[in-house]
């Protein structure tokens, strides 16, 4: 699914663009945004979308919305020196304290191995999806972000496509009406408009700034997981939400 994606989109913007006379960059270019697309659409979205067959939307959501704490910490790892505001400290130790109202109702469920491999593969995607914006943000080019987004597109949809062909993935492709339905959804806006956009701002605005997205995801997942899925909303889960959007605007903010 992801894989389809990822490819149909990146076909569709190569085309359109290569229809009105822009030229495939050069191989430096080409080989920034094929590991672009390999982090973020083959590592983040890719292993995700894996995940989340064993962890629920609102869950995964919560987790997602670190990522702007794992960009603060990838940005001080690739040789950013400053120091930590307090109140980025602070930040992070408030969403360590969201992570343990969001888990600690749930530790029957880590009795389920798969469970278990969901919520890694959640936060390695993370990782990922983290990394690779880091990585876009300190090797910029002069393509416009939606054309950019088309060649990071296609390495990264065909890597997953070769990747779901040796899991055996391919022999099992039967898609319902509704999931064709929603996988056009996806691509168009998912890859093609937001993923698009998020490639435009990271040119536009500090890394840290443009994660904070993570805050409105979070909500929308968290309420849509709830009414469109029946997923639990409890007390705990409402905390969790609480304290890890104030965290993350700490260590955002603070940065």
């Amino acid at each position: 699914m992801a894989a389809f994606r990822h490819s149909i989109a990146g076909i569709i913007l190569l085309s359109f663009f290569l229809l009105h006379g822009y030229k495939i960059p050069n191989w430096k270019s080409l080989k920034t945004f094929g590991l672009n697309g390999i982090l973020m659409l083959a590592g983040g979205n890719g292993i995700i979308s894996w995940g989340m067959q064993y962890v629920g939307s609102g869950l995964t959501a919560l987790i997602c919305a670190l990522t702007p704490v794992w960009i603060v910490i990838i940005n001080r790892v690739s040789g950013n020196q400053e120091k930590l505001h307090p109140y980025a400290v602070l930040g992070f130790v408030i969403c360590l304290c969201g992570q343990f109202f969001l888990f600690k109702d749930k530790i029957k469920l880590f009795d389920d191995p798969m469970f278990v491999w969901g919520i890694l593969a959640v936060v390695l995607s993370n990782f990922f999806w983290a990394l690779g914006t880091v990585y876009s943000k300190n090797h910029k080019t002069n393509e416009h972000p939606l054309f950019a987004s088309a060649l990071q597109m296609i390495p990264g949809g065909a890597l997953l496509f070769i990747i779901s062909f040796f899991r055996g993935e391919m022999q099992h492709v039967a898609p319902s009406s509704e999931a064709i339905w929603a996988l056009a959804y996806l691509i168009v806006f998912g890859s093609i408009l937001a993923y698009g956009s998020y490639m435009y701002v990271i040119k536009q605005l500090p890394a840290t700034i443009v994660s904070t997205y993570a805050y409105i995801n979070t909500i929308v997942a968290i309420i849509l997981g709830w009414f469109w899925l029946h997923e639990a909303l409890d007390t705990s889960t409402i905390i969790s939400v609480i304290l890890t959007i104030i965290g993350v605007f700490l260590v955002s903010k603070n940065s």
